[in-house]
Parts: C-alpha cells; sequence; structure tokens
C-alpha cells in the first residue's frame, strides 16, 4: 500500500515489490530499476527510491525544475536502452 505520494518513494518501492511478487524475481531491487519520470516530484521520488531516473519533461516546464535526474530527453523517441545496459531496439526486434 502507498502511503505517501510523490515525491516520497512509496509508490515506486511498492511498484518493485509487486513486480518482485508477480514475477517470481526476488533479485530484483532499486538500483537495478530504471523509471521514467516527467514530474519533479517523480524524478525525486524515483531517485528518494534508490532508482534510476530519465526525466521526459513536457516541454514547457521550467527548465531549472530539470537537471536531477540521471538523465534528461527532449522525447522518449531519444531513449537509447543500450546506455543502461539494456538491449537495443534492434536486438529486440529481431
Amino acid at each position: 500500500m502507498v502511503k505517501q505520494g510523490k515525491p516520497a518513494p512509496d509508490i515506486f518501492l511498492v511498484a518493485l515489490d509487486q513486480l518482485k511478487q508477480a514475477t517470481g524475481r526476488a533479485e530484483l531491487e532499486p538500483a537495478k530499476t530504471l523509471v521514467f519520470e516527467d514530474a519533479p516530484s517523480g524524478v525525486d521520488a524515483g531517485l528518494a527510491a534508490g532508482m534510476k531516473v530519465v526525466m521526459v519533461p513536457d516541454p514547457n516546464l521550467d527548465k531549472k525544475l530539470c537537471g536531477k535526474a540521471d538523465e534528461d530527453l527532449a522525447s522518449l523517441a531519444d531513449f537509447d536502452p543500450s546506455k543502461w545496459g539494456l538491449a537495443s531496439y534492434d536486438d529486440v526486434a529481431k
């Protein structure tokens, strides 16, 4: 159960716990979890959970509110999974 909303890390920690239960993969841990967020409070929550965070902010968001995430992108289309040790889109498509 999520007790506190963002910027508290609860939502991400609960989601990870549910993923562990659903998949039976107890080895999943926050440090190996990648969060995508569009809001500064979500970035704070992901980082507080000990997770890596990619921010894809609304183009109208004040740029001063960006820069805390592990990576900031203008669009999800700019995401490069190989930068995070994940399979590239080309590898997944095969």
